[in-house]
């Protein structure tokens, strides 16, 4: 089917339906970044492949809204389709319900499935159309009908984790969930991220792409815990532990009737920034409903001792590779070889599936050379690739594994041979950004929206800027992308604290030239106590060196580059003991003191 022939299904579902507007999320149940094939509901409507957009349909438009990182991306997948691109992020681009409430007459109706928009932004939809005079439906789920050979439910085995792994038990975790629960008036938790049921169940799986995660839902009571999924794929012995902690089991799609059979005496603690509107339009009327935050996404979010030890192998092991992947593509450049960015992306892929406790990559690597590199969630393919050569320009690699001892995430822009001034100045305000946000001491209490300046300030003061967060927090074997901590521009009121694990990425792009980006994963710390307070820091996790050919001296300050040089050093002394000559001869190089 092309895409003018699905939205053509799509509009004669919406006639047969009597509405006039459908709202198309992209997600899952779960609320998944990166969702099952089986819920890619917008790639499938419009050929966009980013991860964050929603497409909106009516009986003659259809548009879809994306942020920054995509407008290039999505410009290029709509050509054609009759989609519309909305820039969310100008000033003058509507939202999608501005644009509906624009463009549908009072009386017009909007739908959406339920099951897959969290109650929140539902909310703030319904109350922005109804002011126009239009209606909202949520319980509209068309894809079965109109997705002919839609994928099935993912079914790939479960693995259990160790306290070796975890530092804490199940039973430890789910006690402070529940001692959590009470404390915010509740006795019942629903578990619909699979992330947060992952992480409090101590299993993993392979049910979404780069997440090792299982496709299910956690009810967890004060007496009980249901895991609604698949149980075939859990190994009888890890079904055995789950069940001597108090876990029952039941069919995944026995979920929304075990929501609705929750005895009236319920509290149930409801987070609308992660429940969707279809779990909560299901709850009885007469369960009790606690309005907080959910406390297992932030529990996840601070890691504990044995989970940091772990992390930290998993740099040492993930910098390996990188050392062992940039001497070997620097040399073949150097020889000659022409390498596309699917083949220099393959090679890194090789470099980590060479060490022991490589799982997998913790997302679909970004390989863009010169401008494609101003793509900032770029995707090489074999139409239009670009291609490394010796002297070819700026060659940026966002990469990531996920590792027997943690997930990881690290951008590098190396030079290809003969860097431009403006290249070398341009990456050398990005680093001056990326050391500020290093070094920060700051008071507890501190919000990543505070912090997010640092990283921006060197840029800023010479008319530049770049319009993705500056980072975003990691999970311990788990998605790439964890809340709720960030560095951005928007008032997100969430404290880092010492635990917490986050990316440290500005960048630069220039359309049509080159983009930049530098990104290192760094902890949240104690740092000090004194009559001002109680300041914390943050340590750098990640160990892969800078590309010192693209560094200006003149433009670093005496304790940057001291920064740097001591950055180096550790990266030297953490990764040569697992390097072989060659390797560590070329680190040694590219560490040596600026």
């Amino acid at each position: 089917m092309t895409i003018e022939t699905r939205l053509e299904s799509l509009r004669t579902y919406m006639k047969d339906e009597g509405l006039d507007a459908y709202i198309v999320t992209g997600s899952d149940p779960h609320g998944s970044e990166i969702p099952p094939a089986r819920w890619r509901t917008r790639e499938w409507i419009s050929g966009f492949t980013g991860s964050s957009g929603t497409v909106v349909v009516t009986s003659n438009d259809a548009g879809l809204w994306t942020d920054f990182r995509y407008w290039l991306q999505a410009a290029e997948e709509l050509d054609g389709s009759g989609i519309r691109l909305f820039k969310e992020g100008i000033m003058e681009v509507p939202s999608p319900e501005e644009w509906l409430a624009g463009t549908l007459g009072s009386g017009a109706v909007a739908a959406v499935d339920g099951q897959t928009m969290p109650a929140g932004r539902a909310g703030d939809i319904q109350r922005r159309l109804a002011g126009a005079g239009i209606g909202f439906a949520a319980d509209r789920a068309p894809w079965d009908r109109l997705w002919p050979d839609r994928p099935p439910l993912p079914g790939k085995p479960a693995v259990g984790l160790t306290l070796d792994e975890t530092g804490e038990s199940r039973a430890e975790r789910l006690a402070r969930l529940r001692s959590a629960l009470a404390e915010a008036g509740a006795d019942t938790w629903l578990g619909t991220a699979l992330d947060s049921a992952a992480w409090l169940l101590n299993v993993r799986g392979a049910d979404v792409p780069y997440v090792p995660v299982i496709a299910g839902f956690l009810i967890v009571g004060s007496g009980f815990v249901r895991w609604y999924t698949d149980r075939s794929k859990i190994p009888a012995d890890l079904q055995d532990e789950l069940v001597a902690d108090g876990v029952e089991f039941h069919p995944y799609d026995g979920f929304l009737e075990g929501l609705a059979s929750l005895e009236e005496s319920a509290g149930v603690l409801v987070d609308k920034h992660l429940l969707s509107r279809g779990v909560l339009d299901v709850l009885p009327e007469s369960v009790g409903r606690i309005e907080a935050n959910d406390p297992v996404f932030h529990m996840k979010a601070v890691k504990n001792r044995v989970e940091v030890s772990n992390i930290a192998r998993a740099m040492e092991k993930d910098g390996a590779a990188m050392v062992r992947y940039f001497r070997e593509l620097g040399e073949r450049l150097e020889q000659g070889d022409i390498l596309t960015e699917i083949e220099a992306a393959a090679l890194l892929l090789e470099k980590r599936r060479d060490i022991p406790g490589f799982l997998d990559q913790s997302f679909s690597p970004i390989p863009g050379v010169d401008a494609h590199g101003a793509i900032v969630h770029y995707e090489a393919r074999e139409e239009g690739v670009g291609t490394l050569k010796k002297g070819s320009g700026l060659f940026l690699i966002d990469s990531g594994g996920q590792w027997t001892d943690g997930t990881t995430d690290i951008t590098r822009t190396l030079s290809l041979g003969n860097p431009t001034d403006e290249q070398i100045r341009d990456y050398t305000l990005v680093l001056k950004g990326h050391i500020a946000l290093s070094t920060i001491r700051f008071p507890r209490g501190t919000r990543g929206y505070q912090l997010d300046t640092l990283a921006r300030m060197y840029l800023w003061r010479d008319g530049l800027d770049y319009g993705h967060g500056t980072g975003h927090g990691v999970g311990y074997r788990l998605n790439v992308h964890e809340g709720p901590h960030v560095f951005n521009t928007r008032p997100i009121d969430v404290p880092f604290a010492p635990g917490m694990v986050a990316s440290n990425e500005p960048g630069l792009y220039r359309e049509g030239r080159h983009g930049i980006r530098i990104e290192n994963l760094i902890i949240c710390r104690e740092d000090e106590k004194n009559e001002f307070g109680e300041f914390l820091a943050f340590d750098t996790l990640t160990l892969a060196p800078y590309d010192p050919r693209l560094i200006d001296r003149d433009l670093l300050d005496e304790s940057e580059i001291s920064w740097v040089d001591a950055y180096h050093r550790h990266v030297f002394e953490r990764l040569a003991p697992m390097l072989e000559e060659a390797d560590r001869s070329w680190l040694r190089e590219q560490t040596a003191p600026l």
